[in-house]
């Protein structure tokens, strides 16, 4: 058996350290029981000696079709109380006929009051095709008046959170350790 790793990646030097600020957010005894996990194996993927879930994840997203991976992270998103927004071309025009047609679509799944999971789906995507639509407004804003593009504001694949704190798997508000 080598022990002899290569060099760590930029991704896995950035993965590791999201890794051990989501273990050390709560500790390593209560995230591996969250994770059904021993802590040996947590510690071990905190020492580099096994691959961490955060590097194996990114690396699942980075290996599977474009559209497969944006479903995967859909619903990352959904499940820690928010939103994925793929940051895709700016042509006000499609962006506008595309949020005018997926809020129609989201409208008229929830009018009639009951919100099935294929509706919540609709609504997601309107608020995507929106948010496209207010990216292509500033991009156009940008090109015409030379002002600043994204008024400060985050541009690449978001998450919208609405939740105050990070809940765990069991929804109770984490506690640092």
């Amino acid at each position: 058996m080598n022990d002899e790793r290569p060099a760590p990646d930029e991704l896995a030097v950035e993965s590791a350290e999201h890794f051990r600020r989501m273990v050390e957010s709560v500790g390593v005894k209560r995230f591996s029981s969250c994770m059904e996990l021993s802590t040996r194996q947590v510690n071990r993927m905190l020492s580099g000696a096994q691959p961490n879930p955060v590097d194996r994840l990114v690396r699942c997203l980075q290996s599977c079709q474009a559209d497969v991976g944006d479903e995967a992270l859909g619903f990352i998103c959904q499940e820690a109380g928010g939103l994925f927004i793929k940051d895709e071309e700016p042509d006000l025009d499609q962006s506008a006929v595309h949020a005018i047609r997926e809020c129609a679509e989201a409208i008229a799944a929830i009018s009639d009051g009951h919100v099935t999971r294929m509706a919540e789906k609709q609504v997601r995507e309107a608020i995507c095709a929106l948010t496209a639509l207010l990216r292509a407004v500033r991009e156009d804003r940008f090109h015409h008046s030379g002002a600043p593009a994204h008024d400060g504001q985050q541009t690449g694949p978001a998450i919208i959170t609405t939740r105050a704190a990070p809940a765990t798997r069991d929804g109770v508000a984490a506690q640092s350790a």
